[in-house]
C-alpha cells in the first residue's frame, strides 16, 4: 500500500508561503535530505556529506533546517577557508581538512533545530528565540586524520554554555522573514524560500550563512 502525505511545497517568499499553506499539494513522502536534493542545495549536501551529517538528518524527527542556497555557500566560501576546503577537493592538504570536521559540523548544527517551528513567520512583529543544535565547546585536541569514532554524529549536550544550546532569533519585518537577528529584530539572514514541510521536519531556504557567535575567549587576547 502506497502511503501518501499532504505537504506544502512552496517556492515563494515566506509570507506568501504562510498565506498559501492551506492549498494542499499531494506528493510522495519526502525527507529533509530528499527536499535538499530537489532544490538549490547541492553545495549544502556536499558539506553535510563532508561532515557526515546525512545520517544525522535522517535520524532526527520533527526538526527545522535553515538551508543556505548554493549561491549563499559559494559567496561564503570565497572568504572562509574552512568551508572552501570542505568543498574543494584540491584543498585536501589544507590544515583545516581532517576526518573529524568538528568545526564544520558545529557550524552546520547552528542551522538546525531539534523541533518543528509551530508558527512561521512570527506574528505581531515579535522576535522569536530558537534553540539550535549547536553546543559550543572548546576543543581539547587538535584536528586528526584518524577515522571518526562512530556514526551518526549526534549533537552532544554540554559545552561552554552550561549544557544549553546556542540560541538564534527569528523575526519578520517589511513583509519578509529573517533569522539570526539581534535582540531588536534587526539584521539577520533573509529567508528566501518558503516553508517546505517534509516527513521529518521543515526546510527553509536562506540567502546567507548563519555565523555562530564567537567564543568570548577570542576577545581576551
Amino acid at each position: 500500500m502506497r502511503l501518501w502525505t499532504t505537504i506544502a511545497l512552496v517556492a515563494t517568499l515566506p509570507f506568501a508561503a504562510a498565506q498559501n499553506s492551506q492549498i494542499p499539494l499531494e506528493t510522495t513522502s519526502l525527507t529533509l535530505v530528499d527536499a535538499l536534493s530537489q532544490g538549490n542545495y547541492t553545495s549544502l549536501i556536499s558539506l553535510l556529506q563532508r561532515a557526515r551529517l546525512i545520517p544525522t538528518l535522517n535520524r532526527l524527527n520533527g526538526s527545522t533546517l535553515f538551508a543556505p542556497t548554493n549561491e549563499a555557500i559559494e559567496r561564503h566560501a570565497t572568504t572562509n577557508l574552512l568551508w572552501r576546503s570542505a568543498l574543494d577537493e584540491d584543498l585536501a592538504a589544507s590544515p583545516l581538512r581532517d576526518n573529524i570536521q568538528e568545526q564544520l559540523r558545529q557550524q552546520l548544527f547552528y542551522h538546525l533545530l531539534n523541533y518543528t517551528l509551530s508558527s512561521f513567520p512570527p506574528e505581531g512583529g515579535k522576535t522569536q528565540v530558537l534553540q539550535t543544535l549547536h553546543f559550543p565547546r572548546t576543543p581539547v585536541e587538535p584536528p586528526t586524520h584518524e577515522p571518526p569514532p562512530y556514526p551518526p554524529w549526534m549533537p552532544v549536550p554540554g559545552g561552554t554554555l552550561g549544557g544549553a544550546p546556542q540560541r538564534l532569533r527569528l523575526a519578520a519585518r517589511d513583509q519578509k522573514a529573517f533569522v539570526g537577528v539581534d535582540a531588536f529584530g534587526k539584521g539577520g539572514v533573509e529567508i528566501v524560500k518558503g516553508r517546505v514541510n517534509v516527513t521529518n521536519g521543515v526546510l527553509l531556504g536562506i540567502d546567507n550563512i548563519l555565523e555562530p557567535p564567537k567564543d568570548l575567549g577570542m576577545f581576551l587576547y
